[in-house]
């Protein structure tokens, strides 16, 4: 059956709203994309850097959507059994987020660190490059935990059933 535009938009619509009451992980995106809106308007950023908070920002919550979408349809097919590959297909998901969320999170340092530096008065180089390596070194220690941790669980199924 063909749908209106309109049917669409209001599908896209009740799939965000889902989304939103389902998965706590959408509503801490959304308020960190609402965090760095603000920021983006506080700073009066230049339309290059708001592009890529926005883009960057956008992505995030796609892979998040595409990730919940994945664990309802591995949940849908598997049920309450437990199935290996079931699981594979949870974690990836949920690790495509993770980077996905990670490099957002270094582009979002590496454009507002500067002007946030500026506007709080301390501008200084080697603060902001401390900044920075500290946003990679907690990027890199977060996957080294999140990689340990799938080392140790002990649900086949991944995620959560």
């Amino acid at each position: 059956m063909r749908h209106s535009l309109w049917q669409s938009f209001e599908f896209a619509g009740r799939g965000l709203r889902a989304a939103f009451w389902s998965q706590r992980t959408m509503r801490i995106h959304l308020l960190l994309a609402a965090a760095v809106t603000g920021s983006v308007v506080w700073l009066d950023l230049p339309v290059a850097e708001t592009v890529v908070l926005v883009l960057a920002m956008a992505a995030v919550l796609a892979a998040e959507l595409t990730n919940t979408a994945v664990e309802v349809v591995v949940d849908l097919e598997v049920g309450d059994q437990r199935h290996e590959l079931a699981g594979r297909a949870k974690d990836l998901s949920a690790a495509a987020v993770l980077v996905t969320a990670g490099g957002a999170a270094i582009a979002g340092l590496l454009v507002l660190a500067p002007p946030v530096a500026v506007a709080l008065g301390v501008g200084r180089p080697d603060v902001l490059m401390f900044g920075r390596l500290g946003a990679l070194v907690g990027v890199l220690v977060l996957a080294v935990v999140a990689l340990q941790r799938a080392g140790e669980r002990s649900s086949p199924t991944g995620g959560t059933p």
